[in-house]
């Protein structure tokens, strides 16, 4: 068998560049990898070794602390049995003294409450006769009554307070709004014109003039325009009458109260 030598040698050269070609492009570059993971594995080795140090010295630090806590855990723990016993005496010492303050307080607590109920009791007997009286009254409203209310009304606009009419008398020439007249019962036409005759000839007022029916004013009429207030009603008379009964009775309770009050007061009789 004859040997081609020119073909022996070539593939000798192709089989040394091939050589030189998987040195250049692989065996280097996986040996560059491979020294890179070396470091970086010898790097978390060390920084394990050093997390691992500092975790026993956290470790260390941490068993001293939970001795100084329990130590220090019996020490509140006898301070808190001997507060505690103490203050176990303090509030002993202070229930026993409320306990006796409350039995005197008990004692003017109910002598108060038979007061507020006899004062209670006046009040709603006061109420009771001012809620009849304006009852009555309202019953006893008829068509003269209501010409008399508006003519005590008309009254008292001719008859106003300088300082009042001065303030009502500006407070209509700044505004344009209605005037709101309000009664207990329903004007007649009559009626109406003699009020708005009456706003004319003291205001000359210019505003429309509106009129509604309030049954809340006891036999009453009224005018409000910037916090003045014109009314004529008898629920004022019956205010009075339960201001004056409430006093009375006050008074009568004062002197049941104080011996010597009911002896001038007897001497008054």
């Amino acid at each position: 068998m004859l040997i081609n030598w020119f073909t022996v040698f070539a593939q000798i050269l192709n089989f040394l560049i091939l050589v030189a070609l998987l040195r250049w492009f692989l065996y280097k570059p996986i040996l560059k990898v491979m020294h890179r993971r070396q470091a970086l594995i010898e790097e978390r080795w060390q920084a394990s070794e050093r997390l691992q140090a500092e975790a026993q010295q956290a470790l260390d630090t941490y068993q001293q602390q939970q001795q100084d806590l329990q130590q220090q855990r019996a020490e509140m723990l006898a301070q808190a049995h001997a507060a505690a016993a103490q203050e176990r005496q303090h509030q002993l010492a202070q229930v026993r003294q409320e306990m006796s303050d409350q039995r005197a307080a008990w004692q003017t607590d109910l002598h108060q409450e038979q007061e507020a109920f006899l004062r209670t009791l006046r009040q709603q007997v006061i109420h009771q006769i001012t809620a009849i009286a304006r009852q009555a009254l309202g019953d006893l409203a008829n068509a003269d009554l209501e010409r008399q209310i508006v003519e005590v009304f008309c009254d008292r606009l001719r008859h106003l307070d300088p300082a009042q009419h001065e303030t009502i008398a500006q407070a209509l020439d700044q505004s344009d709004q209605p005037i709101l007249i309000r009664s207990s019962f329903e004007l007649s036409p009559d009626l109406r014109q003699q009020v708005i005759d009456q706003l004319q000839a003291q205001f000359a007022v210019s505003q429309p003039i509106d009129f509604a029916n309030t049954p809340s004013l006891l036999c009453g009429i009224d005018l409000k325009l910037a916090g003045q207030e014109i009314v004529w009603s008898l629920d004022t008379y019956l205010h009075t009458l339960e201001q004056r009964l409430s006093t009375a009775l006050t008074q009568e309770e004062t002197a049941h109260h104080d011996p010597r009050l009911s002896a001038g007061a007897g001497r008054l009789h």
